[in-house]
């Protein structure tokens, strides 16, 4: 019996590692609650704000900057936080890693589970982004906070768009307003599907963008998408303001993305869009 019992015990963990193995996201995720950002130290300025050690001094600088960004966010979306705010601030890339469900110290922020992750980078190389990319993922924590847990999710591009818009410019820097405009007149444009933005190599365009050799690619083709997009939810708030409240408050309750946005707008998303683009200043 005992054999047995070992046995069925073998077989059980070697299942769940084989799954691990071959779902790599699944195993990002099971890591990253190992590493809760609750977990870590919370500054005493502010406990909303948990943090590495070595990261004190840019959570004493977020702990400035959150009240305002926070304020910022609730005009855009048009109420205030569902539930309490919980921000981690880190040191440690590999922790960041671990700890962002994506296993990738390359991304400078992350909204999982309600908290929103900054990369030790906007405490070092990139200091400058660090106000703009903490607006941009409290947009995220603002609209998934109000959403039931098992509702669908919108399509990354709206979500990622509204956050950049609420933000101005977070998550898009380096990418102004004119060059997005200017890819989109000449055709580099970002197609609106539901495929996951998390890698944004996979980020779709009708044609590839190309920048000058000095240009990182990889970074600009995923900062020229988000303006792009932030450019139009933009207009979507200046063509329907009310209109696009509605729409907010729909998704937040959990109502199916198109059938939302239909509702609101009374046409589909991508018609839409290519009144937009045809909306467009031609110089």
């Amino acid at each position: 019996m005992l054999r047995f019992i070992a046995t069925l015990t073998l077989a059980f963990v070697t299942a769940i590692a084989l799954a691990l193995i071959a779902r790599p996201a699944l195993r990002a995720a099971i890591v990253a609650e190992w590493n809760d950002p609750a977990n870590l130290p919370a500054l005493q300025s502010d406990p909303r704000i948990h943090h590495e050690p070595a990261a004190y001094a840019c959570a004493e600088r977020i702990a400035g900057l959150l009240p305002m960004a926070m304020k910022q966010i609730e005009a855009v979306h048009g109420r205030p936080f569902a539930k309490p705010t919980l921000i981690g601030v880190y040191a440690s890339y590999p922790i960041y890693a671990r700890a962002n469900g994506l296993g990738d110290a390359g991304i400078a922020g992350v909204t999982r589970a309600g908290r929103a992750l900054l990369s030790p980078t906007l405490c070092d190389n990139e200091r400058e982004r660090l106000a703009s990319v903490l607006t941009h993922e409290l947009s995220h924590v603002h609209f998934f906070g109000w959403r039931p847990r098992k509702a669908s999710r919108p399509p990354p591009w709206f979500t990622e768009g509204l956050a950049v818009a609420a933000s101005e410019g977070g998550g898009a820097e380096g990418v102004s307003d004119d060059d997005a405009r200017r890819a989109l007149r000449t055709g580099v444009r970002v197609i609106l599907d539901d495929g996951a933005w998390t890698d944004f190599a996979a980020i779709r365009f009708e044609r590839e963008p190309d920048c000058a050799a000095s240009c990182d690619l990889w970074t600009f083709r995923q900062r020229l998408a988000f303006r792009q997009v932030a450019l139009f939810i933009a207009w979507l708030r200046a063509q329907k303001p009310e209109a696009f409240q509605r729409l907010l408050r729909d998704l937040e309750h959990g109502r199916d993305f198109d059938s939302a946005y239909i509702l609101n707008f009374g046409s589909a998303p991508n018609n839409d869009w290519a009144r937009f683009i045809e909306d467009l200043p031609r110089t």
